[in-house]
């Protein structure tokens, strides 16, 4: 069973953390 809600935010935290880390 897939959990779109759960990949959804792990996804959005992920690329936040890597657009952080890109634009720092």
């Amino acid at each position: 069973e897939f959990k779109h809600d759960n990949i959804i935010m792990n996804t959005s935290q992920f690329t936040q953390s890597s657009w952080a880390r890109h634009v720092q």
